[in-house]
Protein backbone atom coordinates (compact mmCIF):
# COMPACT_ATOMS: atom_id res chain seq x y z
CA UNK A 1 0.00 0.00 0.00
CA UNK A 2 1.29 3.47 -0.87
CA UNK A 3 2.38 5.60 2.11
CA UNK A 4 -0.06 8.24 3.30
CA UNK A 5 0.92 11.77 4.34
CA UNK A 6 -1.27 14.34 6.05
CA UNK A 7 -1.60 18.07 5.57
CA UNK A 8 -3.96 20.96 6.28
CA UNK A 9 -6.06 22.99 3.84
CA UNK A 10 -7.37 26.29 5.11
CA UNK A 11 -9.28 29.45 4.20
CA UNK A 12 -8.43 31.13 7.54
CA UNK A 13 -12.08 32.06 7.89
CA UNK A 14 -12.83 35.03 10.16
CA UNK A 15 -15.94 34.55 12.31
CA UNK A 16 -17.89 37.77 12.94
CA UNK A 17 -16.23 39.85 15.63
CA UNK A 18 -13.03 37.78 15.80
CA UNK A 19 -9.96 40.01 16.28
CA UNK A 20 -7.63 39.67 13.32
CA UNK A 21 -4.47 39.70 15.38
CA UNK A 22 -5.73 36.80 17.51
CA UNK A 23 -6.87 34.88 14.43
CA UNK A 24 -3.43 35.15 12.81
CA UNK A 25 -1.49 34.32 15.98
CA UNK A 26 -3.68 31.33 16.80
CA UNK A 27 -3.33 29.93 13.31
CA UNK A 28 0.44 30.37 13.27
CA UNK A 29 0.66 28.65 16.67
CA UNK A 30 -1.40 25.75 15.33
CA UNK A 31 0.85 25.42 12.30
CA UNK A 32 3.98 25.43 14.42
CA UNK A 33 2.51 22.40 16.17
CA UNK A 34 1.64 20.78 12.83
CA UNK A 35 5.22 21.32 11.70
CA UNK A 36 6.59 19.69 14.86
CA UNK A 37 4.08 16.82 14.59
CA UNK A 38 5.25 15.85 11.10
CA UNK A 39 2.41 17.10 8.91
CA UNK A 40 3.54 17.28 5.30
CA UNK A 41 2.14 20.65 4.32
CA UNK A 42 -0.24 23.56 4.69
CA UNK A 43 -2.27 24.73 1.70
CA UNK A 44 -3.96 28.13 1.74
CA UNK A 45 -6.88 29.23 -0.45
CA UNK A 46 -7.18 32.66 -2.08
CA UNK A 47 -10.35 34.72 -1.76
CA UNK A 48 -11.08 38.45 -1.67
CA UNK A 49 -13.84 40.66 -0.30
CA UNK A 50 -15.42 38.11 2.00
CA UNK A 51 -15.06 36.77 5.54
CA UNK A 52 -14.44 33.29 4.13
CA UNK A 53 -10.77 34.29 3.94
CA UNK A 54 -8.94 36.67 6.26
CA UNK A 55 -5.72 36.04 4.31
CA UNK A 56 -6.42 37.59 0.89
CA UNK A 57 -2.65 37.85 0.37
CA UNK A 58 -1.37 34.29 0.38
CA UNK A 59 2.19 35.51 -0.07
CA UNK A 60 2.17 37.62 3.10
CA UNK A 61 0.78 34.88 5.33
CA UNK A 62 2.98 32.16 3.89
CA UNK A 63 6.04 34.39 4.24
CA UNK A 64 5.25 34.74 7.95
CA UNK A 65 4.87 30.97 8.23
CA UNK A 66 8.17 30.45 6.45
CA UNK A 67 9.94 32.06 9.40
CA UNK A 68 7.94 30.09 11.99
CA UNK A 69 8.28 26.57 10.56
CA UNK A 70 11.14 24.31 9.50
CA UNK A 71 9.80 21.32 7.55
CA UNK A 72 6.15 22.06 6.73
CA UNK A 73 5.64 22.62 3.02
CA UNK A 74 3.73 25.83 2.31
CA UNK A 75 1.30 26.00 -0.56
CA UNK A 76 -0.96 28.33 -2.48
CA UNK A 77 -4.07 26.28 -3.25
CA UNK A 78 -4.79 27.91 -5.43
CA UNK A 79 -3.27 31.14 -6.62
CA UNK A 80 -6.08 32.57 -8.77
CA UNK A 81 -3.96 33.62 -11.74
CA UNK A 82 -6.44 36.05 -13.38
CA UNK A 83 -6.48 38.10 -10.16
CA UNK A 84 -2.73 38.80 -10.35
CA UNK A 85 -0.40 40.77 -12.56
CA UNK A 86 2.00 38.16 -14.01
CA UNK A 87 5.20 40.02 -13.08
CA UNK A 88 4.17 40.55 -9.46
CA UNK A 89 3.05 36.92 -9.10
CA UNK A 90 6.25 35.52 -10.63
CA UNK A 91 8.35 37.66 -8.29
CA UNK A 92 6.37 36.62 -5.22
CA UNK A 93 6.64 32.93 -6.12
CA UNK A 94 10.42 33.24 -6.35
CA UNK A 95 10.68 35.22 -3.10
CA UNK A 96 8.47 32.78 -1.19
CA UNK A 97 10.43 29.76 -2.37
CA UNK A 98 13.62 31.45 -1.19
CA UNK A 99 12.19 32.55 2.17
CA UNK A 100 10.94 29.05 3.00
CA UNK A 101 14.07 27.27 1.79
CA UNK A 102 12.46 25.51 -1.18
CA UNK A 103 9.30 24.36 0.61
CA UNK A 104 6.77 26.12 -1.61
CA UNK A 105 3.95 24.24 -3.38
CA UNK A 106 2.34 26.21 -6.20
CA UNK A 107 -1.35 25.54 -6.74
CA UNK A 108 -2.81 27.30 -9.77
CA UNK A 109 -6.38 27.96 -10.86
CA UNK A 110 -8.64 30.60 -12.35
CA UNK A 111 -10.82 31.33 -9.31
CA UNK A 112 -14.42 30.16 -8.93
CA UNK A 113 -16.06 33.32 -7.53
CA UNK A 114 -17.38 35.53 -10.35
CA UNK A 115 -17.67 38.62 -8.15
CA UNK A 116 -13.97 38.39 -7.24
CA UNK A 117 -13.03 38.77 -10.89
CA UNK A 118 -15.30 41.83 -11.09
CA UNK A 119 -13.55 43.32 -8.03
CA UNK A 120 -10.34 43.33 -10.07
CA UNK A 121 -12.04 44.77 -13.15
CA UNK A 122 -12.22 41.54 -15.13
CA UNK A 123 -15.11 39.85 -16.89
CA UNK A 124 -15.69 36.54 -15.04
CA UNK A 125 -16.54 34.89 -18.34
CA UNK A 126 -13.01 35.61 -19.57
CA UNK A 127 -11.32 33.86 -16.65
CA UNK A 128 -10.53 30.68 -18.59
CA UNK A 129 -8.84 32.61 -21.38
CA UNK A 130 -6.90 34.69 -18.88
CA UNK A 131 -5.74 31.59 -17.02
CA UNK A 132 -4.61 29.86 -20.23
CA UNK A 133 -2.60 32.96 -21.14
CA UNK A 134 -1.11 33.58 -17.71
CA UNK A 135 0.04 30.08 -16.74
CA UNK A 136 2.82 29.71 -19.35
CA UNK A 137 3.78 33.38 -18.92
CA UNK A 138 4.27 33.07 -15.14
CA UNK A 139 5.94 29.65 -15.22
CA UNK A 140 8.24 30.76 -18.02
CA UNK A 141 9.25 33.81 -16.03
CA UNK A 142 9.97 31.81 -12.86
CA UNK A 143 11.89 29.15 -14.80
CA UNK A 144 14.00 31.40 -17.03
CA UNK A 145 14.15 34.72 -15.20
CA UNK A 146 12.75 36.54 -18.23
CA UNK A 147 9.19 37.31 -19.26
CA UNK A 148 7.29 39.58 -21.62
CA UNK A 149 3.74 40.03 -22.86
CA UNK A 150 4.26 38.86 -26.44
CA UNK A 151 0.96 37.54 -27.79
CA UNK A 152 -1.01 38.60 -24.74
CA UNK A 153 -4.54 39.89 -25.16
CA UNK A 154 -4.70 41.28 -21.62
CA UNK A 155 -1.23 42.59 -20.69
CA UNK A 156 1.27 44.87 -22.35
CA UNK A 157 4.77 45.16 -20.93
CA UNK A 158 8.33 44.90 -22.30
CA UNK A 159 10.67 42.04 -21.55
CA UNK A 160 11.81 42.01 -17.94
CA UNK A 161 14.71 40.26 -16.28
CA UNK A 162 13.54 39.12 -12.85
CA UNK A 163 15.98 39.95 -10.05
CA UNK A 164 14.90 36.86 -8.11
CA UNK A 165 14.59 33.13 -8.79
CA UNK A 166 13.22 30.03 -7.02
CA UNK A 167 15.11 27.41 -5.05
CA UNK A 168 13.18 24.59 -6.74
CA UNK A 169 13.90 24.37 -10.44
CA UNK A 170 12.41 25.02 -12.87
CA UNK A 171 9.59 26.13 -10.52
CA UNK A 172 7.89 24.84 -7.35
CA UNK A 173 5.77 21.69 -7.79
CA UNK A 174 2.43 22.47 -9.39
CA UNK A 175 -0.86 21.54 -7.76
CA UNK A 176 -4.50 21.78 -8.78
CA UNK A 177 -7.67 21.65 -6.69
CA UNK A 178 -10.85 19.74 -7.40
CA UNK A 179 -10.83 18.08 -10.82
CA UNK A 180 -8.58 15.02 -10.63
CA UNK A 181 -8.69 14.19 -14.35
CA UNK A 182 -7.93 17.77 -15.43
CA UNK A 183 -4.97 17.85 -13.03
CA UNK A 184 -3.67 14.58 -14.45
CA UNK A 185 -3.92 15.81 -18.03
CA UNK A 186 -1.69 18.73 -17.06
CA UNK A 187 0.72 16.62 -15.01
CA UNK A 188 -0.14 18.34 -11.72
CA UNK A 189 -0.46 17.05 -8.18
CA UNK A 190 -4.03 17.43 -6.96
CA UNK A 191 -6.23 17.80 -3.88
CA UNK A 192 -9.80 16.59 -4.37
CA UNK A 193 -12.78 17.48 -2.24
CA UNK A 194 -14.09 13.91 -2.41
CA UNK A 195 -12.57 10.57 -1.37
CA UNK A 196 -10.20 9.13 -3.97
CA UNK A 197 -11.28 5.70 -5.14
CA UNK A 198 -8.97 3.09 -6.63
CA UNK A 199 -10.50 3.69 -10.06
CA UNK A 200 -9.96 7.46 -9.79
CA UNK A 201 -6.32 6.86 -8.90
CA UNK A 202 -5.81 4.47 -11.83
CA UNK A 203 -7.38 7.02 -14.16
CA UNK A 204 -5.16 9.78 -12.78
CA UNK A 205 -2.01 7.70 -13.23
CA UNK A 206 -2.93 6.79 -16.81
CA UNK A 207 -3.72 10.37 -17.84
CA UNK A 208 -0.63 11.75 -16.15
CA UNK A 209 1.60 9.17 -17.84
CA UNK A 210 0.11 10.23 -21.17
CA UNK A 211 0.74 13.91 -20.38
CA UNK A 212 4.44 13.17 -19.76
CA UNK A 213 4.86 12.30 -23.43
CA UNK A 214 4.18 15.89 -24.47
CA UNK A 215 7.44 17.77 -25.18
CA UNK A 216 6.46 20.76 -23.03
CA UNK A 217 4.68 18.91 -20.21
CA UNK A 218 4.28 20.59 -16.83
CA UNK A 219 5.99 19.48 -13.61
CA UNK A 220 8.95 17.86 -15.43
CA UNK A 221 10.88 17.68 -12.15
CA UNK A 222 8.11 15.84 -10.23
CA UNK A 223 8.76 12.13 -10.73
CA UNK A 224 6.31 10.81 -8.14
CA UNK A 225 2.89 12.52 -8.20
CA UNK A 226 0.74 13.20 -5.17
CA UNK A 227 -3.03 12.78 -5.09
CA UNK A 228 -4.79 14.11 -2.02
CA UNK A 229 -8.30 13.99 -0.61
CA UNK A 230 -9.68 16.73 1.66
CA UNK A 231 -12.04 15.86 4.51
CA UNK A 232 -13.47 17.28 7.73
CA UNK A 233 -12.97 15.98 11.27
CA UNK A 234 -13.93 17.20 14.71
CA UNK A 235 -12.28 15.66 17.77
CA UNK A 236 -13.33 16.27 21.37
CA UNK A 237 -13.36 14.46 24.70
CA UNK A 238 -16.69 12.75 23.93
CA UNK A 239 -18.67 11.88 20.81
CA UNK A 240 -21.48 14.16 21.97
CA UNK A 241 -19.20 17.15 22.41
CA UNK A 242 -17.49 16.52 19.07
CA UNK A 243 -20.86 16.33 17.32
CA UNK A 244 -22.05 19.55 18.98
CA UNK A 245 -18.92 21.42 17.93
CA UNK A 246 -18.97 19.87 14.46
CA UNK A 247 -22.57 20.86 13.79
CA UNK A 248 -21.91 24.44 14.87
CA UNK A 249 -18.75 24.70 12.80
CA UNK A 250 -20.40 23.26 9.68
CA UNK A 251 -23.26 25.74 9.96
CA UNK A 252 -20.84 28.66 10.12
CA UNK A 253 -18.63 27.37 7.32
CA UNK A 254 -21.63 26.54 5.15
CA UNK A 255 -22.93 30.09 5.44
CA UNK A 256 -19.56 31.48 4.37
CA UNK A 257 -19.19 29.06 1.45
CA UNK A 258 -22.68 29.81 0.13
CA UNK A 259 -21.94 33.49 -0.51
CA UNK A 260 -18.78 33.63 -2.68
CA UNK A 261 -20.51 32.06 -5.69
CA UNK A 262 -22.21 34.90 -7.53
CA UNK A 263 -21.55 37.96 -9.64
CA UNK A 264 -22.25 40.42 -6.82
CA UNK A 265 -20.20 40.87 -3.63
CA UNK A 266 -21.66 38.87 -0.72
CA UNK A 267 -23.07 41.86 1.18
CA UNK A 268 -24.96 42.89 -1.97
CA UNK A 269 -26.15 39.33 -2.54
CA UNK A 270 -27.77 39.48 0.88
CA UNK A 271 -29.72 42.59 -0.15
CA UNK A 272 -30.95 41.21 -3.44
CA UNK A 273 -31.58 37.58 -2.49
CA UNK A 274 -35.21 36.46 -3.04
CA UNK A 275 -37.26 35.95 0.07
CA UNK A 276 -37.39 32.31 1.01
CA UNK A 277 -39.26 30.41 3.60
CA UNK A 278 -36.94 30.09 6.62
CA UNK A 279 -35.52 26.67 7.30
CA UNK A 280 -33.99 25.25 10.40
CA UNK A 281 -30.23 25.83 10.59
CA UNK A 282 -29.87 22.49 12.31
CA UNK A 283 -29.18 19.76 9.75
CA UNK A 284 -30.90 16.44 10.02
CA UNK A 285 -28.99 13.87 12.03
CA UNK A 286 -28.14 11.65 9.04
CA UNK A 287 -27.08 14.67 6.97
CA UNK A 288 -24.84 15.96 9.72
CA UNK A 289 -23.14 12.61 10.09
CA UNK A 290 -22.60 12.40 6.34
CA UNK A 291 -21.02 15.83 6.25
CA UNK A 292 -18.76 15.52 9.27
CA UNK A 293 -17.48 12.57 11.22
CA UNK A 294 -17.05 13.32 14.89
CA UNK A 295 -14.87 11.29 17.21
CA UNK A 296 -13.93 11.22 20.85
CA UNK A 297 -10.24 11.41 21.66
CA UNK A 298 -9.75 7.65 22.26
CA UNK A 299 -10.81 6.96 18.66
CA UNK A 300 -8.07 8.10 16.28
CA UNK A 301 -9.15 8.27 12.68
CA UNK A 302 -7.15 8.41 9.46
CA UNK A 303 -8.00 8.76 5.84
CA UNK A 304 -6.05 8.52 2.65
CA UNK A 305 -6.10 7.93 -1.06
CA UNK A 306 -4.54 4.52 -1.13
CA UNK A 307 -5.41 2.19 -4.03
CA UNK A 308 -7.88 0.30 -1.85
CA UNK A 309 -9.16 3.01 0.52
CA UNK A 310 -11.24 2.15 3.58
CA UNK A 311 -14.59 3.80 4.15
CA UNK A 312 -12.98 6.84 5.72
CA UNK A 313 -14.50 9.51 7.94
CA UNK A 314 -14.51 13.12 6.84
CA UNK A 315 -11.47 14.95 8.23
CA UNK A 316 -10.17 18.49 8.27
CA UNK A 317 -6.82 17.43 6.94
CA UNK A 318 -5.89 16.47 3.43
CA UNK A 319 -3.91 13.33 2.82
CA UNK A 320 -1.88 12.19 -0.12
CA UNK A 321 -0.55 8.96 -1.47
CA UNK A 322 2.45 8.54 -3.71
CA UNK A 323 2.60 6.41 -6.81
CA UNK A 324 5.28 6.16 -9.45
CA UNK A 325 3.98 6.40 -12.99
Amino acid sequence: MAPIEFGIFDHVTRPPGAPLADLYEDRIALLRKADAAGFRGFHLAEHHGHGLSATPSQALFLAALARETERLRLGMLVACLPLHHPIRLAEEICMLDQLCGGRLDLGVGRGISPFEHRLFGHDPDASRDRFAELLPMVLGGVATGRMDSTGSAHYDFPEIELPVGPVQRPYPPLWAAGNVEAAARHGMNVISGVPITAEMRRRYDALRAESRRAPDHLNPHVETPLVGSSHYVCIADTDEEAERIGRRALAVLGAFLARPIGREPPHLQARTAPTRRPRSSRPSRPAARAACSCAARPRPCATGSSPTPPRAPRTTSWSTSRSAT
